[in-house]
């Protein structure tokens, strides 16, 4: 299927895919409601609240090759408006995000630990990892923030998706950030992030934390590239059937894992709370007037004068 950047822009009309019907990409369940049917843009967009875990998610959701197509062709300059390189102030940002998650890893890792970082955009934290002297890798699959990593950190970064690169040996940390909830199938990518780590080994993944309620911008929180929002149960409900389980929360959607299995019982109380905390926050039409409030205090500045 072919795209014209416009569509992704204009406003109430749908976007140019198609899609399949598919069950909670976090717990599997196949039940779900349907939530709303605009983004943050105003457009057409069917997001579905999962039954058992609350995860909200598209549904429909585009198939493997709308998105290939989409993210080969116009995610960057659609998301960050970036064609050739990375913008300077991006870079900024990224180098600051870099240098707090490195933080977080502080007596979890053997000096020298080899490391990879999957969807390492323009490398930041591959860089930073460097610094601190461990064997730091990672992987992009956009060419254009691919390429300038590459630029930078040379054959430690391949430009690849994570369904087609190979690593000979184990890793000690793999990370993943804002990355996940961009993918059609997150427990396999997890699953995946377990398998290249060493037995015992961590998985940081950072992901929107669209369990919070400051602010909670209802239908504002949703467009596009985010396929899935997670909170903090339904995330770990998501890791646990890869195999993972958690071993540091650093807030509520960024937590480092352990490759370790988790008890069932608590994975259900963990669905449980992931569904009712969503219902509170986006059920009986919340998610709109939700969204409504917050557009509201934006006009009004009160969300400025309450910081």
């Amino acid at each position: 299927m072919g795209y014209n950047i416009l569509q992704f822009f204009l406003p109430f009309t749908a976007y140019p895919y198609e899609g399949e019907a598919v069950p909670c990409p976090a717990c599997g369940h196949s039940e779900s409601k349907p939530l709303v049917s605009l983004d943050r843009r105003l457009k057409r967009l069917p997001t579905s609240m999962c039954r058992h875990c609350g995860l909200l998610y598209t549904n429909p959701m585009p198939t493997d090759a709308e998105l290939a197509t989409y993210y080969q062709d116009y995610y960057r300059f659609d998301y960050q408006a970036a064609t050739t390189e990375p913008k300077e102030r991006h870079l900024r940002k990224r180098r600051a995000e870099a240098a707090r998650r490195i933080a977080q890893l502080e007596g979890l890792l053997e000096p020298g630990a080899q490391t990879l970082d999957f969807g390492c955009g323009s490398g930041e934290f591959v860089g930073g990892m460097l610094e601190k002297g461990y064997d730091s890798h990672g992987f992009e699959p956009g060419d254009t923030y691919g390429s300038y990593a590459r630029s930078l950190y040379g054959e430690r970064i391949t430009v690849a998706g994570w369904q087609d690169v190979k690593f000979d040996a184990p890793f000690d940390l793999v990370t993943c950030f804002h990355v996940v909830e961009h993918l059609r199938d997150p427990v396999a990518a997890m699953r995946q992030m377990a398998e290249w780590t060493v037995p015992g080994g961590l998985v940081y993944v950072e992901v929107p934390d669209l369990g919070s309620n400051d602010p909670n911008k209802g239908f504002g929180a949703l467009h596009f590239a985010h396929l899935t929002g997670f909170n903090r149960h339904n995330l770990v409900v998501a890791a646990a059937r890869a195999g993972l389980k958690p071993e540091r929360i650093i807030d509520p959607t960024g937590i480092i894992f352990r490759r370790a299995e988790m008890d069932a019982d608590i994975v259900e109380n963990e669905a449980r709370q992931g569904r009712e905390l969503s219902e509170q926050l986006y059920g009986s039409g919340r998610i709109v007037s939700s969204y409504l409030r917050y557009q509201a205090s934006k006009l009004t500045g009160s969300r400025r004068s309450r910081r």
